[in-house]
């Protein structure tokens, strides 16, 4: 990382260049100017990663270089310097987006806690960017913290990283109004993915900081306390308390994992998996045992070759399991149909997608419609398609498109941007892209050298 130490002052910015072990902390490059016009063109021509600087210098002064990181939308963390006396100015730096202020004189504990502080704020940043958040599987994960078997949890670990900052609180709300119901949306800070809609109601888990706002514009929604993902056990506790109001501990949840089921479902013994559910479930005395037990086969199937669609595992989990013995029939059921199901082979499946995508080119295919079409889960059914043919379903498509394209180029007269909307291109430049990188030319060049 680098930072850039600005002060008109060579004593302050010699104190705090050596304050700290910089390196430690993981910054490699420290760098210090009195000029504050010279600060500026760093700023413009380098990367600078965090900025420490006085808030009031002749010329240019920390609110400006503050100002032109806002408005030049650099990514640099700006820490600024003030006393007591600019106590005003500070407020504005706040406003402006500075990471954090240091009053003069500055020790080195405060400056060395926000140090540490910008740069976990930054690291926290990075992992965001990284992170795919229309991949990301909130019902699978909040699986995989509720149950015992949490063999897949690492599937999760990025947006983990993530999300173990966060405080949540799980929510039920009913009989909501479309108006309603987008209220709640728009105050989830993007994360969806933990919102579950059955019929009129609707189920799952928010930020504690997003609960005031929509308390204060929804009536009929209830929340739990508030719980970070990293304690599971206390995930655990008040999912059961919440949606059941059952008393559950992580003793309750691992005494049920030695029953045969969830070996079987490791094997794929469809049928011999539904006679141990029927024979273990009977066993079963108590509401609590019989929602942990059938929550912990949901968690099993769901994270098996099979995959489970969320919607399916979430209609078992808030509308059908409270009442357990409806919740085995439905699960029963649901054996049942995997069980009809696996017997078709991956040729079938195979067979099914490619016939769907030749018949479907000019249409927006995505893997969630070609998954549903064949019962498997997105991400399964890419492995397994790549897995059977020795290449992604993604360049499937996309050789196909360009197939059709120079067909079509070659045995009509249609205009590229016609040629491109038929084969699922809104945008002609894209689909020129592609097909140059297919076969090594544009499509008029290639219409050209075929009609010779």
């Amino acid at each position: 990382m680098h930072l850039l130490i600005v002060d008109d002052g060579q004593y302050i910015v010699e104190y705090l260049k050596h304050l700290l072990d910089w390196r430690k902390l993981g910054v490699d490059l420290v760098e210090t100017k009195t000029n504050s016009i010279e600060a500026k063109e760093i700023l413009i021509g380098n990367k600078v990663d965090i900025l420490i600087s006085d808030i009031r210098m002749p010329e240019v002064s920390g609110l400006d270089l503050l100002q032109l990181i806002k408005d030049e939308r650099l990514k640099t963390k700006v820490v600024l310097l003030s006393g007591y006396s600019e106590f005003e100015y500070a407020q504005k730096a706040i406003r402006l987006g500075a990471a954090d202020y240091l009053l003069k004189p500055v020790d080195k504990e405060d400056v060395e806690k926000t140090m540490q502080n910008v740069i976990l704020a930054m690291e926290n940043e990075k992992n965001e960017e990284r992170i795919e958040w229309d991949q990301f599987d909130g019902f699978g994960y909040l699986l995989s913290t509720i149950c015992d078997n949490n063999h897949k949890i690492k599937d999760y670990n990025l947006f983990h990283e993530y999300l173990k900052e966060l405080e949540f609180c799980f929510f039920c709300a009913s009989k909501l109004e479309q108006k309603e119901e987008m209220i709640i949306r728009d105050n989830v800070g993007g994360m969806e993915s933990f919102i579950w809609r059955m019929g009129d109601r609707l189920f799952g888990m928010i930020q504690k900081v997003n609960m005031l706002s929509i308390k204060e514009k929804v009536n009929q929604v209830a929340f739990s306390d508030s719980f970070s993902l990293q304690k599971r056990n206390t995930v655990r506790h008040l999912f059961y308390q919440f949606f059941f109001q059952e008393s559950v501990s992580s003793s309750d949840i691992s005494k049920l994992r030695s029953y045969v089921a969830f070996t079987k479902i490791k094997a794929k013994e469809w049928g011999s998996v539904k006679k141990e559910v029927v024979r273990e479930f009977s066993l079963l005395s108590t509401k609590q045992q019989k929602l942990i037990y059938l929550h912990e086969v949901y968690n099993d199937l769901y994270f098996s070759d099979i995959k489970l669609r969320p919607t399916v595992v979430a209609h078992w989990m808030f509308d059908e399991i409270d009442n357990p013995e409806m919740g085995i029939q439905q699960l029963l059921n649901q054996l049942s149909r995997v069980e009809k199901e696996t017997k078709c082979t991956n040729n079938d499946i195979i067979r099914t997608i490619q016939m769907y995508i030749e018949e479907h080119l000019g249409d927006e295919i995505s893997l969630s419609d070609l998954g549903k079409l064949v019962y498997l889960h997105p991400v399964y059914l890419s492995k397994l398609y790549k897995q059977e043919t020795g290449e992604n379903l993604s360049n499937y498509i996309l050789h196909k498109r360009m197939e059709k394209a120079a067909k079509l180029l070659i045995e009509s007269n249609l205009h590229v941007v016609d040629v491109s909307r038929i084969v699922g291109y809104k945008k002609s430049q894209y689909f020129i892209k592609l097909f140059k990188l297919q076969y090594g030319i544009t499509p008029q060049q290639y219409r050209r050298k075929q009609i010779r």
